[in-house]
């Protein structure tokens, strides 16, 4: 990206010697205008408004086209937002590393069933047993609230919940990365590291599902309710991605990283934002609560996760206040120390 970067560099002051180059000033003055326009208009809680709606309205659009909310996808989106209000190249320059590595999350996940075929199934079971006096809260909800064959609103409002999954992290990144880049880094750095932490265990601790232990019959019924209500609106379509080259990992469950991205987003905005950002939590209980409605999670799978996100935020947090404190003493320790002088030489 920075070779590209600096080949159009030098295309540019090649076409600002040559006879182009007053055409070049008089659109460098009207960009320079607009930019400066750009900056009025979206500033403070206008971006924040801003953003926020241009992102429900593409959230609409994929919902309505069936289009799943992949980070390839996310990133298409994200340039053509960064046209609007901020620079472009360096939305691409900040991001691109970022979305691969993200997408590689994605394809390596789907490689851990490969990596360990010993599944576990009864530990999860009856960690939930253990905690909820011998039920299991997957089977019990379900009870309460699911009627087998027919779906009702706020079964698609939890899917819509779960598939929020990489959405909501990636829309947090793209307003901070706008806003600060320091806090944009922090938080993409700990979004990554819980990413591929959560990969190491599903490598580690495959984890089955409990709606695939209902499969199997091991426990009672649970019906998988995202995958019903997912394929009323799902439908794929024709935007490309390359998320569909990826294999899934149905033997994910522990630890849930659908509990710890939102947990990391809140973390994150108590710290950037103050403690008002509380009221987020009313999104996280909602996505705590879906996945383990829709059959996906195990109450412990979600606990697990959530102690993974707080892990990963004081521990990436941790290392970046040890950097910035070893910087501070090796910039002081430099000005404390004495210069050397030549010494002086009888004659």
């Amino acid at each position: 990206m920075g070779a590209i970067i600096k080949l159009l560099q030098s295309f540019y002051l090649y076409l600002k010697k040559s006879r182009f180059g007053p055409l070049l000033r008089k659109t460098k003055k009207t960009f320079l205008l607009i930019n400066r326009t750009r900056h009025r208009i979206f500033r403070g809680s206008n971006l924040y408004f801003f953003v926020f709606l241009y992102f429900v309205v593409v959230m609409g659009i994929m919902f309505y086209f069936g289009w799943w909310i992949s980070p390839d996808r996310f990133i298409v989106f994200g340039l053509i937002l960064a046209i609007i209000v901020a620079n472009p190249f360096k939305f691409l320059k900040d991001w691109s590393p970022l979305v691969l590595l993200l997408l590689g999350y994605e394809f390596l996940r789907g490689l851990a069933p490969m990596l360990n075929a010993k599944v576990n199934i009864y530990p999860l079971i009856n960690a939930d047993k253990f905690l909820f006096g011998g039920h299991l809260p997957p089977i019990e909800l379900q009870k309460w609230l699911y009627v087998p064959g027919q779906l009702h609103y706020y079964d698609f409002i939890f899917t819509v919940l779960y598939m929020m999954h990489f959405a909501l992290p990636l829309i947090f990144g793209f307003y901070l990365w706008t806003k600060k880049r320091e806090r944009f880094s922090h938080f993409m750095i700990a979004l990554l590291v819980l990413s591929y932490i959560g990969f190491i265990t599903y490598i580690l601790y495959p984890a089955m599902p409990p709606w695939m232990a209902a499969e199997k019959g091991i426990i009672p019924q649970v019906y998988n309710i995202f995958n019903l209500a997912a394929a009323k609106f799902f439908r794929g379509g024709s935007f490309p991605s390359l998320y569909w080259m990826f294999s899934p990992n149905p033997v994910a469950a522990m630890p849930s990283l659908h509990a710890a991205y939102p947990t990391l987003v809140l973390l994150y905005l108590v710290k950037y934002f103050g403690k008002k950002m509380w009221w987020f939590l009313i999104y996280v209980f909602g996505v705590w609560f879906a996945i383990i409605y829709l059959g996906h999670h195990y109450v412990i799978d979600a606990v697990v996760g959530i102690l993974y996100a707080v892990a990963t935020f004081y521990g990436v947090e941790y290392f970046f206040a040890w950097r910035e404190k070893r910087r501070y003493e090796m910039v002081h320790n430099t000005e404390k120390s004495p210069k050397k002088t030549e010494p002086e030489v009888e004659i």
